[in-house]
């Protein structure tokens, strides 16, 4: 079996590491292949994959309030329908809380759409008149230099308003899933026990239990967070007198969970929106606000809600995240994070994987303590 060669091979206990060490060139041609295969499979399954690790989020998150249910004496398969429906409760009162937002904009919109384009127009001759560039040329640099930011958008806003079906369908699938993985995550536990050789036992239930414990951190803090934005979105939004407050400030939380990436595109449309509904002063208000925002939550809010529990280099943050869009479109690049931690705890866990943890993590505080630099230090430096 697979499982088995693997861990044969990066466990040095065992007598056939001993008698055979394989080549630098078979070990790294053997990483790269693996790398590949499991971007392959990932991408060509992930009409499951993606509704599972969705899932699997969820149900983490959930565990606490099956196993306070579970204390006062409730059967496991109510305690997690239980804990299902409250967190579908939660989505179904914030989007009554939208509603009338949402419904009011979607009428609005064609009125919205003449109202940019005059003022897209509008931008195009100033700028034709100061600096001599024609309407054609500007569309091209607008269009290099915002693909990948407004792509994004575009195809969040069309994959919600415009596949509502297929969306009702991935969100059925999801709950169901976290269901039935809070009903047998007893079973699937023993499975992976009785699946690896005793002596890996160890390092598996390591893994497990270091996986539910930072995700939980993580996404329950990423949670609380987003509601902080939210709300202080909502209510600066309000002061500046900007259209469509509640539904803007809940949409740029949602969209600041995505590193870097997210505040981004979530003030490109934000300033789109707020141009066509009211000044360009408000538009102007509406960045500054958005950015001020999300100086404080990179400073204040994420350091001490989340925490440093996922201790992610932001170079393999930015590689993850795009990686995910590419592989899984939107869903992948909410994923991005959980997955890269996930992948962190096993190389922990494997000695001969170790470097790769130490790739994937932040650089460490240095000692106060001030000792001799070795060939290593140097090298680093």
């Amino acid at each position: 079996m697979l499982y088995t060669l693997i861990f044969n091979i990066f466990d040095k206990s065992t007598t056939s590491m001993n008698e055979i060490k394989l080549p630098f060139t078979a070990r790294l041609t053997f990483t790269l292949f693996s790398i590949i295969l499991i971007i392959y499979i990932a991408h060509v399954g992930s009409g499951i994959i993606v509704p599972l690790m969705f899932a699997m989020l969820i149900a983490i998150m959930l565990l606490p309030v099956v196993h306070q249910l579970e204390k006062w004496r409730l059967p496991r398969g109510l305690a997690a329908i239980i804990a299902v429906l409250l967190f579908i409760i939660g989505i179904l009162l914030l989007m009554l809380l939208l509603a009338k937002q949402m419904e009011a904009f979607i009428s609005d919109f064609p009125q919205l759409e003449q109202k940019l384009t005059l003022v897209i127009d509008s931008t195009q001759d100033w700028i034709n008149t100061k600096f001599h560039i024609n309407s054609s040329t500007q569309m091209s640099y607008v269009e290099k230099a915002m693909m990948g930011t407004l792509g994004t958008a575009t195809s969040f806003v069309s994959q919600t308003f415009l596949s509502l079906s297929s969306l009702l369908v991935f969100v059925v699938f999801v709950f169901l899933y976290a269901f039935f993985i809070l009903f047998y995550r007893r079973l699937l536990v023993s499975f992976l026990i009785k699946i690896f050789q005793e002596q890996h036992r160890e390092k598996l239930l390591t893994v497990i239990a270091s996986t539910r414990t930072i995700i939980k951190s993580y996404v329950g803090g990423l949670m609380i967070e987003m509601v902080i934005v939210a709300i202080l979105n909502t209510v600066l939004f309000f002061i500046l007198g900007i259209k469509y407050a509640i539904l803007l400030g809940v949409m740029a939380a949602i969209f600041n969970i995505i590193p870097y990436v997210g505040i981004l595109t979530a003030a490109i449309l934000i300033i789109l929106v707020t141009l066509a509904t009211g000044t360009p002063i408000q538009a102007l208000q509406a960045g500054v606000a958005l950015f001020l925002i999300h100086v404080l939550d990179s400073n204040v809010l994420f350091p001490s809600i989340v925490g440093s529990k996922v201790k992610i280099n932001a170079l393999v943050t930015i590689i993850g995240v795009v990686l995910g869009n590419m592989l899984w479109g939107i869903p992948g690049m909410f994923l991005a994070i959980p997955t890269i931690a996930i992948i962190k705890i096993i190389c922990q866990n494997i000695e001969e994987m170790s470097p790769w943890a130490i790739l994937l993590g932040d650089e460490a505080k240095p000692k106060v303590k001030k000792i001799r630099k070795t060939k290593i230090d140097e090298a680093k430096s």
